[in-house]
C-alpha cells in the first residue's frame, strides 16, 4: 500500500502480511487469517502457536522517495492470549546492499496489559532470562491508531534500486509462543 508522508512529502509504503514471507503461515495449526476492524488491510495474521518465529518482507529502494532516511517498522497487536513471545530476546534486521542492522529486543505489551496469569505462572522464569541477556526495549512504541510498531532497523535510499530485506525472528528459545498479531511492515521517513 502506497502513501505519501504528509510532513515531508515523502513516499511511505506499507507491505500487508500477506505480502511477507512468514515460516509456517500457511499451516493452520500454527497460524490463522482473519480480518479485523482495525486494520487497514482484508486481513492479518495470528500466531495460534509455534516454537520457531521467522517474519520477513522484501522491498525494492524505487518505490521510494530518492536521498531519504526511512524506518522499517513491523506493526502488531498483542492478543489477549498472548504468551510465551517475552521469554527471550527476538532478533531484528535489517539489509539494503552491503548495509546491515541487527539487535535484539524483547516483545512485550505494556505492563499495564499483561495478563495476571502470566504474572503468577512466569515471572521468575522470565526474571532468571533476562538477568542472562541484556533486555533491549528501545525500538518498540504504541501507536495512536492502537497497533504497536517493532522498529527493524534505518536505512538511507540514495537513487534506490536495491532490495530491502526486514526480518523479526526467534528461532533460538525452545519453547512455544502465541498471540501476536501481525498487520505488516511499513517503511516511512524517519523523522
Amino acid at each position: 500500500m502506497f502513501s505519501i508522508a504528509i510532513s515531508s512529502s515523502k513516499k511511505c509504503y506499507m507491505l500487508s502480511a500477506r505480502e511477507l514471507s512468514i515460516q509456517w503461515a500457511s499451516h493452520p495449526l500454527y497460524w490463522s487469517w482473519k480480518p479485523l476492524p482495525q486494520s487497514r488491510f482484508v486481513e492479518v495474521a495470528e500466531l495460534r502457536t509455534i516454537s520457531w518465529l521467522e517474519i520477513q518482507g522484501l522491498l525494492n529502494t524505487r518505490l521510494l522517495s530518492p536521498r531519504t532516511s526511512y524506518g522499517a517498522y513491523l506493526i502488531v497487536k498483542f492478543a489477549d492470549r498472548a504468551y510465551g513471545l517475552d521469554f527471550v530476546p527476538s532478533e531484528v534486521s535489517l539489509e539494503v546492499g552491503n548495509y546491515k542492522s541487527h539487535r535484539t529486543m524483547y516483545l512485550s505489551r505494556p505492563k499495564s496489559e499483561k495478563q495476571s496469569l502470566e504474572n503468577i505462572h512466569y515471572v521468575n522464569r522470565i526474571k532468571t532470562l533476562r538477568s542472562k541477556v541484556f533486555e533491549e526495549r528501545h525500538g518498540l512504541g504504541e501507536r495512536k491508531d492502537g497497533w504497536i510498531e517493532i522498529e527493524l532497523g534505518y536505512f538511507y535510499n540514495d537513487q534506490g534500486d536495491e532490495e530491502v530485506k526486514m526480518c523479526l525472528k526467534e528461532v533460538k528459545g525452545e519453547h512455544l509462543k502465541g498471540g501476536l498479531i501481525v498487520e505488516g511492515i511499513e517503511i516511512r521517513p524517519k523523522e
